[in-house]
């Protein structure tokens, strides 16, 4: 299996991976063969990766976070959470927390993990992808923190509902491909009060700390965030731990108004916020489980060697076990050689072969 961005998609492909929309349902399921039309559609739909089969990577195992059905139910149930919020105010709690318990046992059932983007991410509805993607981030996050499995629970409940707030804000104002005024700004950064306000509605069915997650995700450490202005220790522990994987989530993929800051830019502003925007216990885990790039990722190194990514080292995952493909000048490196970074410390990853966007 290989990872591949939507322009090196060639007819032929067969994918790997079913392509699923916001609502949980399957647009292409795994095993169809790409053609022409399907692509054109793919970039109609502005899929960001995909996995193909590929006979050269046959033994490249990649890792997927949640299985198909788990992300179909939970991106139904968080699709029609926020669709009854929005028509009379209303969701089930019951159904949110059940998604998230189904996504903490699979997680904590994963060995050897490590964060990496993995292409989860629907491509129609941003604040959905971002909130399930956020909830398994977090998930993560927490489990390396050393939280317990109940915490991890409502860690990531509070993960799923921490943007509920934005279902009261106007869609124009969400999506708009421009810059935002200051007046549309101030109203985005008016959703943690208002889904605090939603949750707190359920405060009998539902933690608290859920609710406050929601209200202080975008608090920073030094004082300096919305919208009440809290410093350190005042802050949730569970949002401060949220608010980095926010920032990560948010800024690696593409929104209608920018493109998606490549992983180790958005390695280094995590890094420069630590004691400042976030908290830094918990950022330096979070910096010490990043990879930039997934198993079955063709990427071009410092020696313009091509290669690609084999396995991520727990202990190590930004300096991967990669196979060496090919020479600078394009001849195949026959037979193609494994080695590990941490091996090779003047060796290291350039870019994927193809640059996103």
């Amino acid at each position: 299996m290989r990872q591949i961005i939507l322009s090196e998609l060639l007819p032929g492909m067969i994918l790997a991976r079913s392509i699923i929309n916001s609502k949980g349902q399957v647009l292409l399921v795994s095993g169809t063969i790409l053609t022409d039309e399907y692509i054109r559609k793919l970039h109609l739909l502005k899929i960001d990766t995909l996995f193909i089969s590929d006979g050269k990577y046959d033994d490249i195992i990649i890792p997927e976070y949640l299985s198909l059905e788990t992300q179909q139910r939970a991106l139904s149930i968080l699709s029609s959470t926020m669709d009854r919020i929005e028509r009379d105010g209303t969701f089930s709690v019951n159904e949110i927390f059940s998604v998230a318990s189904d996504i903490v046992e699979e997680l904590v059932s994963l060995p050897n993990v490590t964060i990496h983007l993995t292409g989860i991410a629907t491509h129609d509805n941003y604040t959905l992808a971002h909130s399930l993607n956020c909830s398994i981030y977090a998930a993560l996050l927490a489990r390396f923190c050393g939280f317990t499995t109940s915490q991890l629970k409502v860690i990531t409940c509070g993960a799923l509902l921490h943007d509920m707030g934005k279902t009261e804000i106007d869609k124009d104002i969400l999506n708009k491909p421009e810059s935002l005024t200051e007046d549309e700004f101030n109203i985005i950064k008016d959703h943690p009060v208002r889904g605090f306000n939603l949750l707190t509605k359920k405060r009998l069915e539902i933690s608290s700390l859920v609710a406050h997650m929601a209200w202080q995700h975008h608090e920073k450490v030094d004082g300096s965030g919305y919208p009440r202005g809290l410093q350190g220790e005042e802050i949730l522990s569970y949002a401060r731990l949220l608010a980095i994987i926010d920032v990560y989530e948010a800024i690696t993929g593409h929104r209608p108004y920018r493109q998606a800051m490549s992983p180790e830019d958005a390695y280094d502003t995590i890094l420069a916020g630590l004691g400042k925007a976030f908290d830094r216990e918990f950022g330096q885990v979070f910096l010490s489980k990043i990879a930039f790039y997934g198993p079955g990722t063709e990427v071009t190194l410092n020696t313009g060697w091509k290669a690609v990514i084999v396995s991520l080292p727990p202990d190590s995952p930004q300096r991967p076990i990669i196979r060496l493909i090919a020479y600078p000048d394009g001849r195949p490196y026959t037979p193609p050689l494994t080695i590990k970074l941490t091996d090779y410390p003047d060796i290291s990853i350039r870019k994927p072969t193809q640059q996103k966007g």
